[in-house]
């Protein structure tokens, strides 16, 4: 269990180290086929891991984030009201699956009595990519987290167009192509976007935004 900021930061530091490292070594075999007949395959390659390892650190890096958010065990009425939307989310989840009355009765005394009661914030299978991590999608997560949107905010159309949408062309087999110079632009943006991300998540964490303000 994530437990402190620092374990937080540690562990989304290593996340972003090797896949950092992976991507630099891409970057590199890009480069040095350049003019080559394989330069084609390559950077059709190396796209789709681009694209892996973007939706892979959002995936980790926000599961992350709400195990850490879960280990504090704050009572409902304490937290962000995005966190209790997670676990109101979980439980109506939990209902649909049952068809039980006996699950809407413990629905309901969520609702009646929980605000004092110590929460318990899913993270497991909480961050849902849906394996295509577009712009949408991102937003749901950043919603579900707390996270402002305004750094991705001009992002969000490149995030479709340049990454997404090459990636399930690439992935379904149909013809794309960018030049070498095309993708270091590519790899240079999605390894901003990574940092970005980041650097999102831990300033949630130092600055406890998953705590409700008080008025």
């Amino acid at each position: 269990m994530i437990r402190t900021t620092d374990e937080l930061i540690d562990r989304i530091g290593e996340e972003l180290i090797w896949r950092r490292k992976e991507l630099s070594e891409l970057k590199g075999l890009v480069q040095e086929t350049q003019g080559q007949i394989r330069s084609r395959v390559i950077i059709r390659s190396a796209v789709a891991l681009l694209y892996a390892h973007w939706e892979g650190f959002v995936k980790k890096s926000s599961s992350y984030y709400l195990e850490f958010v879960s280990s504090h065990r704050l009572p409902y009425g304490r937290l962000a009201s995005n966190f209790v939307a997670l676990t109101l989310k979980s439980k109506f989840n939990e209902l649909a699956a049952s068809e039980k009355i006996s699950g809407a009765n413990l629905l309901a005394d969520f609702f009646c009595t929980s605000l004092n009661r110590q929460s318990n914030v899913p993270y497991k299978g909480a961050i849902d990519t849906k394996s295509n991590l577009s712009s949408k999608v991102l937003q749901d997560i950043l919603s579900a987290l707390g996270i402002p949107q305004i750094n991705f905010s001009t992002r969000m159309n490149f995030i479709d167009s340049n990454l997404v949408n090459p990636r399930n062309h690439i992935a379904h087999g149909e013809d794309f192509n960018l030049s070498t110079t095309e993708y270091m632009e590519l790899h240079d943006a999605v390894m901003s976007l990574l940092e970005t991300y980041k650097n999102e998540v831990e300033n949630a964490a130092v600055l406890r935004s998953f705590e409700r303000m008080q008025a």
